[in-house]
């Protein structure tokens, strides 16, 4: 996670996952933008999986949803920009 802009309100940062990569979800409702598209695992608390295909371009509303961890199960590197209100 690279973070790209921040101040007491409102948080923004680019993730890169490269093929085989994880990261823990974050709870909060947020704004992605897929910069470079691909395909995540979506791995749930309760073991629950969901495939998830991103194109590049994508805006999506996520949040708030149940604790996840995203892994990268592609072949290329996906790039997603997310903006968070804290």
């Amino acid at each position: 996670m690279t973070v790209r802009a921040e101040n007491d309100k409102v948080r923004a940062w680019e993730t890169r996952y490269r093929p085989g990569d994880e990261n823990a979800s974050h709870p909060s409702t947020r704004v992605v933008r897929v910069l470079k598209g691909g395909t995540l695992l979506w791995t749930y608390g309760d073991g629950k999986t969901e495939t998830k295909e991103w194109k590049t371009g994508d805006v999506m509303l996520l949040g708030p949803e149940p604790q996840y961890r995203a892994k990268n199960v592609g072949k290329s590197d996906v790039l997603i920009y997310v903006v968070m209100l804290k």
